[in-house]
This record gives C-alpha cells, sequence and structure tokens, in this order.
C-alpha cells in the first residue's frame, strides 16, 4: 500500500487549497458590502456649477427613490420620464422634499431610439456638470395581460419595445453623455438590472437584455480604463423589491421597498466591483444560487416562475 501513501497528504492540500479559496471569496464579497459607499466623489463641482444626476424612468418605484436619495445627497437632478403630467408630479414632490435642490425634466418616450432622440437629450443638457447617469428606465412590455409566455408568444412589437427600452436605449444614452461626462470626471454611471438576467425562463426576451447591460457595463468599465476615462460603471440588479409599478405589497426583509433599495444601491458605489448585487438579503439569494449544478438551478428557476405565472393568473381581491 506504499504506493498509495501520497494519496492521504494530496487531498490534505487540495482540502486546503479549496477551503482558502473559498475563504478569499467569502472575505472579497463582504468587504465589497462593508466598503463606505463613495458616492460623495461624484459629488463636485467644476467651473462654478453643482453636480448633476440625470435618473431615467424617475416618475415613480426604483427610479423616483434613487432620485429622492441622490438630492438628500448633495446632487441636483434630472428626471427622465415619458409622462410630462406625471413627471411634473414628481418634481414638485421632490422639490417639496428637497428644497435646497434643483430639478428639471426630460421627457422622452425610451422606446423611440432614433439617433435624434439622443443628440437632442446631449443638447438639453449640455449647460449641467453631468456626473451620474442612473440608467434605471425598463420593464417587459407586453400588450395582453400574458406575462409569463415563451419567445414565440410574443408580438413583433413587444420583443421590439422590450429590447429596446431595456437595452437600446441606456446603451446609446451612455454613448451620447460619456464624451461630457468623461470631460467633467469623475463621474459614475450605474444601470439597474434584474437578477433575472440569470436566465429565467418565460421571461426570457427581458432577462436576455438585462444580461446584455450587465455584460457591456463590464466591458464598458475596461472601455474606459483603456482611453484613461475617470468614469465608474456599476451595474446593480434587483430582486423583488416592492413600491413600484408592478409590486405594491408591504414591504418585507426578502422583499424591500424601493427607498431601501436606492439607499443599498448608493450604499454600493465604490465596493470595487462593476457588478454586484446591492441589496444584502437579494444578495443572499443571488450567491447561494451560484455554486449550485447548472441542472439544479434550471429545475429550481423553472419552479420559480411557473408559481410565480400561476400566482399572477389567479383572480386576487382589492
Amino acid at each position: 500500500m506504499a504506493q498509495f501513501a501520497w494519496i492521504s497528504p494530496a487531498l490534505t492540500w487540495l482540502g486546503g487549497l479549496t477551503a482558502f479559496a473559498v475563504t478569499v471569496q467569502v472575505l472579497d464579497i463582504a468587504f465589497a458590502y462593508l466598503r463606505p459607499s463613495q458616492i460623495n466623489r461624484y459629488q463636485h463641482t467644476k467651473n462654478g456649477k453643482p453636480a448633476w444626476a440625470l435618473v431615467t424612468g424617475a416618475s415613480d418605484g426604483i427610479g423616483k427613490a434613487l432620485s429622492s436619495e441622490l438630492a438628500a445627497r448633495g446632487f441636483n437632478v434630472v428626471l427622465h420620464g415619458r409622462n410630462p403630467q406625471k413627471l411634473e408630479g414628481v418634481q414638485k414632490e421632490l422639490q417639496a422634499a428637497h428644497p435646497t435642490r434643483q430639478f428639471r425634466a426630460l421627457v422622452a418616450d425610451a422606446k423611440n431610439t432614433a439617433p435624434d432622440v439622443f443628440k437632442d437629450i446631449a443638447t438639453r443638457l449640455a449647460d449641467l456638470h453631468l456626473t451620474v447617469l442612473v440608467n434605471n428606465v425598463g420593464g417587459l412590455v407586453i400588450h395582453d395581460q400574458n406575462v409569463y409566455k415563451p419567445v414565440e408568444a410574443y408580438s413583433h412589437q413587444e420583443i421590439a419595445e422590450t429590447m429596446a427600452i431595456n437595452a437600446v436605449f441606456p446603451t446609446m444614452l451612455m454613448a451620447a453623455l460619456i464624451p461630457a461626462m468623461a470631460r467633467g470626471g469623475p463621474a459614475l454611471i450605474i444601470n439597474i438590472g434584474s437578477m433575472a438576467d440569470q436566465g429565467l425562463p418565460l421571461i426570457s426576451i427581458y432577462g436576455a437584455t438585462k444580461s446584455y447591460l450587465k455584460t457591456v457595463s463590464e466591458a464598458m468599465q475596461l472601455d474606459m480604463e483603456i482611453k484613461g476615462h475617470d468614469v465608474q460603471m456599476l451595474y446593480v440588479p434587483p430582486g423583488a423589491v416592492t413600491g413600484v409599478s408592478h409590486h405594491s405589497s408591504p414591504p418585507t426583509l426578502l422583499v424591500p421597498d424601493s427607498p431601501t433599495f436606492a439607499k443599498a444601491v448608493l450604499a454600493r458605489v465604490g465596493c470595487g466591483k462593476t457588478s454586484i448585487i446591492p441589496y444584502w438579503a437579494h444578495a443572499l439569494q443571488g450567491y447561494s444560487a451560484a455554486p449550485l449544478p447548472v441542472w439544479m438551478k434550471d429545475i429550481f428557476f423553472k419552479k420559480v416562475v411557473q408559481e410565480m405565472a400561476a400566482d399572477r393568473a389567479k383572480p386576487h381581491q382589492d
């Protein structure tokens, strides 16, 4: 048996290396959540002009909460939305809550991705010292009540519009605004994703657009570094959040309200990662699923989405 004497020390070394690798990963993740926010780094003036943030999809939910939180941190805020009346109401509400801050409305339909749209936006914001862009606008576009369905059940328009508001609009907006933001840096771009980016079934188009947004955020961070631009990219996918257009139940530990999620997003700025699940309870859900084999995750994803589809199909009392 002497020829097998090496097995025991080899297994010991393997176990030690595995434990070391796991420890490093855990510490790396923990440090990202314990590190103080660096959002104040982007609250700087240039030529006497104060810092402004642009938040897309700011009419309600996460976008509105992020606009309020940024104003509380000292930023003036451009509020983007497609409904001018709704946007005006939000502007008045936030102005009353933050009387020392300035707010500006920007009306644009994110489904319209013609080149002139982005030239116009860049021109309308040219007088501002824009240091933060939050690409929050997004969602699954459906023209019926069937949210959960395979790709062949989507109309051409539903597919095109879902891709437009979640992928094309934010990409074109970044391309239009980065030159000015880089000149006035340091600057920050936050892309709000979704945990559907892991490949959830029956919402495949929406999940794929968010996966694209994650990839483009990570690639653009390298672009910024190669070009020498002091522009930080941050992709932050939420799990379930209440206080948004499609979810208004009372908040829980696992389902925070939009202000709580907004605080978590800004708390992760400067965490040392380009992509991170910002809210800690969502992160526990995401990281606990990561080590599972693909076949097990596939079973879990199918079960979760099928349960969500069945729950949506049930009649609900007001």
